[in-house]
This record gives structure tokens, sequence and C-alpha cells, in this order.
């Protein structure tokens, strides 16, 4: 494994495996990965705004955004607050050539 991944990595090989996943289940996934793949600051809690939440969620709701638009993961079930993801065949495909 490389010393950093990047952070569309971390969660296309949490979809990996074609469930659908809801972004707690992502964050339990980077929550137990060890060995400094996800940069040490991001794991603060920044609580300015009330979130009690590492930081880095932040970050992988832009990175589930950003995939989503470029068709490799789509979201599941209706309205805003769903928060479901599954992996697309794209982005499997996007996974075999970027993996680790």
């Amino acid at each position: 494994m490389p010393e950093r991944m990047t952070w569309e990595q971390v969660v296309l090989i949490s979809l990996r495996n074609g469930y659908k996943m809801s972004l707690q289940e992502i964050y339990a996934g980077i929550d137990a990965l060890e060995g400094g793949y996800i940069n040490p600051k991001l794991r603060k809690v920044d609580g300015r705004w009330g979130y009690v939440r590492p930081d880095y969620t932040h970050v992988v709701r832009s990175t589930m955004s950003s995939l989503k638009k470029r068709g490799l993961v789509e979201r599941l079930g209706e309205g805003k607050r769903t928060g479901v993801y599954r992996i697309t065949d794209a982005g499997l495909k996007e996974l075999s050539r970027i993996e680790p």
C-alpha cells in the first residue's frame, strides 16, 4: 500500500464490494484505517458549528459529490439527505485503474 491514498481511492475501495453503504459506514471504515493513510490533521474535530465529527467527513462528502458527478458512484434513495451510495460499473473500472 502507498504511504497515503487519495480520497478517491479511499471511497471507491470502501464501496468496491458493490453493496450500498451509508456515509456513516464509509466513515467507520475510514476510522478503522491505520498506518498513516489519512492525514492525521483531518482526524481532529472542529466543533465551531456544533458538529462533533472529524474534519475528514467534509472531505469525504465533497469527494462523494465529485465521484457522483463523474458517474463513478450513485446515490440511492429519494430526497437530498439519503446518504446511501453504491459504486457503478464505471467506478469499478476507475478503481482498477487507480488502486494501489
